[in-house]
């Protein structure tokens, strides 16, 4: 059985973030835990760490900005699990964002991350499409004392 990690922020930062108490044993509570989990697996993969040391528990301290992103993301899932989008009272329309689960990492969060991410093999680079030997004998280059260096002669 695979060993869940700890969410990156606990139940009382999502609570003072809210403003609303969560008891962590009641049923809020749970879902609080659950909320932050799935927060913290989206940072998580968005930054490429785990913030986790060898023997499993939570390095310490988290950086402050995967805790903030965490508790933001976690918050809108816990305060809107159905994912509306649109909502009112007497007569109004309301709407359902159903494509998305809700838990989701907006663009400024990502760029709070990105610091985190390992330099990877992506991007646009360049490519070298000349060789790097030296001249041909006799094409009139002359050699210098600087290694695959010539000037014409």
């Amino acid at each position: 059985m695979a060993v869940t990690p700890a969410p990156l922020a606990g139940v009382t930062e999502l609570a003072d973030w809210i403003g609303e108490p969560i008891d962590a044993e009641s049923a809020d509570g749970k879902r609080a835990l659950m909320c932050l989990r799935l927060a913290s697996a989206l940072v998580r993969q968005e930054s490429g760490r785990t913030w986790l040391e060898d023997d499993g528990q939570l390095v310490t301290p988290v950086p402050e900005q995967a805790v903030m992103v965490t508790v933001y993301c976690a918050s809108r899932v816990f305060d809107n699990r159905e994912a509306q989008i649109q909502g009112g009272l007497d007569d109004s329309q309301a709407g359902w964002k159903v494509e998305e689960s809700g838990a989701y990492l907006t663009a400024t969060e990502k760029r709070m991350l990105a610091g985190f991410r390992a330099a990877g093999r992506t991007g646009l680079g360049t490519v070298a499409t000349t060789r790097g030997e030296g001249p041909i004998a006799g094409t009139g280059w002359v050699p210098t004392d600087t290694p695959s260096v010539y000037f014409p002669w």
